[in-house]
């Protein structure tokens, strides 16, 4: 399942410090005026092209300007996600059949290379929706979409190559087989993925691929439609927008000695959800002042450093307290060269996280050290790791309540000596090449 923008915006219209950089997508089409040729007193508009840039916003003037001269032309956008890597500085969207990634600091194209499921039965099913970058292990995760081998549609827990555009699927088996176009978050702490059904919210354990949590969402009385969501690591919270409907009672037109309920208006709220439990609750008791709609699946961005939730409602560009739910501004956006500013991301939220939650294979005795050995263990700080079959590709160690303390990418090579590290003496954790992890205890 793939979703575009080609080239319009869909809206969906709610049923119910210092600041940091929003990077997004800005687009702009490009029409020329044509004759009627039965009238030629009539004109009409006929697309000739478009126009997607890598852009930023200044959330206090709404002034979005492109981050350098490079663009793609005529490129359709996948709606369902979009990730900032800020290990390299790039920002990762899915246009028609090619996953592209761009510098964060002109916008040029770093690689456009087509998406391959190995495990999809055709290359025209290798989907990957939903997806977002975590930070605490680097890599972008999303949802594989396609049929299982009893041709059954499903989704499928995955990560993504954006060198290469391999998917690799993490859940054993499909996960379900809808996806609400509400949004996609990472606890990185905990190392789950988010996403919602239309019905549940799902957690999603990035170690293994399974279901770690499934629960019905809940609203207060009168509200519904949780969407937009993000995860905040400053307060670690889902946030997201909910909506509330306002009827009133009138005469039913087919029988006036009857009354219904008519909707006379929706408006939104600054909204959390549990994800334990799949209860939203509403922040603060003021609606957002805003034309009560929001661009599907196109922002949910949270400012750290000021605390600020941000989403474009299709006229302005809306800041909300995550404390209040009160705006804390909101403007018209304007544009050096562009139409919409769309699936923008936060540069800063999360940055930093380590994982506390560990991997529960490593409590399961069929979990091994294969194809690597690590020496001495334990060691008075000199650790020593070797590859028996292929070169090393990234090391990592981390303390044992999940603080990262060391990590090498990019290795190339099939020993590697740590040393130097002023460990202090206690239990941690080496990961291997992101797959393979051992205890080391340093005495």
């Amino acid at each position: 399942m793939k979703l575009f923008l080609v080239p319009f915006v869909l809206l969906i219209t709610c049923i119910g410090s210092a600041q940091t950089t929003n990077f997004g997508l800005v687009y702009k089409v490009y029409n020329t005026t044509v004759y009627n040729p039965i009238d030629s007193s009539i004109t009409y508009q006929v697309m000739d092209s478009t126009l997607v840039r890598l852009a930023k916003t200044n959330p206090t003037t709404c002034y979005v300007q492109n981050a350098g001269p490079h663009y793609l032309k005529d490129e359709a956008i996948n709606m369902t996600g979009t990730a900032i890597n800020t290990v390299d500085s790039s920002f990762v969207f899915i246009g028609m059949s090619k996953m592209h990634q761009l510098n964060l600091a002109d916008g040029a194209v770093i690689s456009s290379v087509d998406l391959f499921n190995p495990l999809a039965t055709n290359s025209t099913q290798s989907y990957f929706n939903n997806f977002i970058f975590n930070q605490s292990d680097t890599s972008i995760y999303g949802l594989a979409t396609r049929d299982d081998s009893l041709g059954i549609y499903g989704n499928f827990l995955a990560k993504v190559n954006t060198s290469t555009g391999l998917i690799t699927e993490i859940s054993p088996t499909s996960v379900g087989e809808s996806i609400l176009m509400a949004g996609a978050t990472i606890d990185p702490y905990q190392m789950i993925y988010y996403y919602s059904d239309g019905i549940k919210l799902i957690g999603l354990d990035l170690y293994n691929g399974s279901i770690y949590s499934a629960d019905s969402v809940t609203y207060p009385v009168g509200f519904s439609g949780f969407g937009n969501f993000a995860y905040s690591c400053f307060d670690n919270t889902i946030y997201g927008l909910l909506s509330k409907e306002f009827t009133s009672l009138v005469p039913n037109p087919f029988d006036p000695t009857n009354f219904i309920y008519q909707l006379d208006s929706t408006k939104l709220y600054l909204g959390t959800i549990n994800p334990a439990t799949g209860q939203v609750s509403c922040v603060g008791v003021n609606p957002i002042q805003c034309s009560n709609n929001y661009l599907m699946n196109s922002g949910g961005a949270i400012d750290p450093a000021t605390s600020t939730y941000y989403f474009n409602d299709g006229e302005k560009y809306i800041g909300v307290s995550l404390a209040t739910g009160l705006v804390q501004s909101a403007c018209i956006e304007t544009y050096e060269e562009g139409e919409q500013f769309i699936l923008f991301r936060n540069n800063t939220n999360c940055v930093g996280a380590s994982f506390i939650r560990l991997n529960p294979a490593l409590n399961s005795p069929s979990n091994s050290i294969e194809n690597y050995q690590v020496f001495p263990n334990p060691s008075a700080g000199k650790i020593t790791i070797q590859s028996t079959n292929k070169l090393l590709q990234t090391l990592a160690l981390y303390t044992i309540d999940g603080q990262q303390v060391f990590f090498e990418s990019n290795i190339q090579s099939s020993s590697k000596c740590l040393d130097n590290l002023s460990l202090e003496k206690g239990v941690y954790f080496l990961i291997i090449d992101q797959t393979s992890t051992m205890k080391i205890v340093i005495n």
